[in-house]
């Protein structure tokens, strides 16, 4: 599969990734559905048009968690992804032998979509606020 940047529908090479992303993205590449967008110095990766992942500009990789996933990143003492003003978001760093095992990546990279796929859901359900 080819990872398209949606910058340019259809046209492979139009954005300059980093080598690091560049390799990531070619170890993603036996997913189906997955599309990458250049965005704040980084790389958001969407994965059946779900966001689910963060290529940093510091060569990081970083998963959407939930309570369904979180625990496996947290037992391995992995970094949250710092946001803005350091407040933590509901991302977290793969681990590098992760990175290496495409099949172990691809499995990951699922239960983020899945993860986020759930918040999606979560903020759906609640009520809409009422005007003043």
């Amino acid at each position: 599969m080819i990872i398209t940047p949606v910058s340019a529908p259809g046209i492979v090479g139009s954005v300059a990734y980093s080598e690091f992303q560049q390799f990531v993205l070619d170890q993603l590449s036996a997913a189906e559905s997955v599309r990458a967008k250049k965005m704040f110095g980084g790389v958001g990766v969407y994965v059946d048009e779900v966001f689910c992942a963060i290529l940093s500009g510091s060569s990081r990789l970083y998963l959407r968690v939930d309570d369904g996933n979180r625990r496996r990143f947290e037992e391995r003492g992995m970094p949250q992804f710092p946001g803005r003003g350091g407040a933590g978001m509901p991302y977290y760093e793969v681990p590098s032998e992760v990175l290496e095992q495409p099949e172990e990546l691809s499995s990951s990279v699922g239960e983020a979509r899945k993860a986020a796929t759930r918040s999606a859901g979560k903020r759906r359900a609640r009520p809409a606020r009422k005007s003043p």
